[in-house]
């Protein structure tokens, strides 16, 4: 464990590091693994599921906090020429250069992780609010956004719903900013999340949403798959 600026960077179970933030004392990935986490809830039980029951060239992904990067490099990583992917992520508080470098450092220093290095640095060092072109197969788009203001401006495939749980921030889990997502998503577009809360579940249903509990990653009972209908 390392200390860097307000947070702390910590190796989890499958040997990928994550980080504490001390303003809210929990963890940006579960500590059963982050990479685990992170491929199971958002690239295996949404992308991928979204992209085999819809086999569109060119999917628009949606992320609710985009934190370490991690999310959109395993996303970047699975673009490819049949596969072409616009990535909207927000983010209100961006880490500073040394913590993702730091968190970069421990990534590959510490895990056997088979992703491109350089590309992790591309999205992170990528301009907010400008679209940039990461790859010829994927585009990022960061902004920064406290999740309650963001008005959605165009059509989105695949959300991943990543911020902290409703303990942590139970304001990032109000039905206002899942009505405007519901109105944002393409019909049979798909949302994951790690929460299964039942007031949550009922809020989705009131939405419009229908859901699905499944099996969760590694330390976790169960985890939310959400479709739009």
């Amino acid at each position: 464990m390392r200390k860097e600026e307000d947070h702390l960077l910590k190796i989890t179970a499958d040997g990928t590091p994550t980080i504490q933030s001390k303003i809210y004392n929990t963890e940006f990935h579960s500590m059963h693994g982050a990479l685990n986490e992170s491929l199971y809830v958002y690239l295996d039980k949404g992308l991928r599921y979204y992209h085999e029951n819809n086999p569109k060239k060119n999917i628009k992904v949606l992320e609710y906090g985009f934190g370490t990067g991690l999310n959109a490099l395993l996303t970047a990583d699975l673009a490819h020429e049949n596969l072409i992917i616009n990535y909207h992520s927000l983010e209100l508080f961006p880490l500073s250069v040394d913590t993702y470098l730091n968190y970069s450092e421990l990534l590959w220093e510490k895990s056997d992780v088979p992703y491109n290095k350089e590309l992790f640095n591309q999205l992170h060092v990528a301009e907010w609010e400008k679209n940039v072109s990461i790859s010829p197969h994927f585009t990022l788009f960061k902004q920064k956004c406290d999740f309650r203001e963001f008005r959605p401006e165009s059509t989105f495939d695949v959300v991943f719903y990543d911020a902290f749980g409703p303990g942590t921030q139970p304001e990032l889990w109000g039905k206002d900013i899942f009505e405007r997502i519901f109105q944002a998503m393409s019909s049979g577009g798909v949302l994951t999340t790690f929460c299964v809360q039942g007031v949550f579940r009922r809020m989705l249903s009131a939405v419009g949403f229908e859901w699905k509990k499944l099996p969760g990653p590694p330390g976790k009972r169960e985890m939310l798959r959400v479709l739009k209908p």
